[in-house]
Formats: C-alpha cells, sequence, structure tokens
C-alpha cells in the first residue's frame, strides 16, 4: 500500500507542480505587464518574436511552465 501510494503522489507532484507554475506564471506576467508591458514585448519582438497575438499574461504562463516542469532541486548535504 505504501508503494501505491508513493507512486500516487509522485504522479500528483509531476502533475501538479506544473500546473501551479502555469497559474503563478500568469498572475506574475499579468501584473509586470501592467508596469512594464513595453518594454518586454519590445524586447521579445527584438529576439524575432510576433508578439502582436499574445497578452503579458499569456507569455508569463508559458514561463512559468517551462520554469515549473524543468526545475532542478539541489539538496545539501550536512
Amino acid at each position: 500500500m505504501k508503494t501505491v501510494a508513493a507512486v500516487f503522489g509522485i504522479f500528483a507532484f509531476i502533475i501538479f507542480v506544473p500546473l501551479i507554475g502555469v497559474l503563478a506564471g500568469a498572475f506574475v506576467g499579468w501584473i509586470v505587464g501592467l508596469f512594464f508591458e513595453e518594454t518586454i514585448m519590445g524586447f521579445f519582438s527584438r529576439l524575432g518574436f510576433d508578439t502582436a497575438n499574445y497578452a503579458m499574461w499569456q507569455i508569463g504562463a508559458a514561463l512559468g511552465f517551462v520554469s515549473a516542469f524543468f526545475r532542478t532541486n539541489v539538496t545539501k548535504g550536512s
């Protein structure tokens, strides 16, 4: 039973951490877009991205997913 619970916990972690990252990224993207939307969209446009069809919350959600999904956990032994 402990093995089943551990496997379920791992799958839940793999599924829900990126979703939380998406929600946090969307919220932070929206907040940052209130103050710096022109600057960030100009930066992305210079990198070659077409930003006319995207809002800041969408960019934040995408970046939040990537950062949550590819997060590295570093532990330091004592």
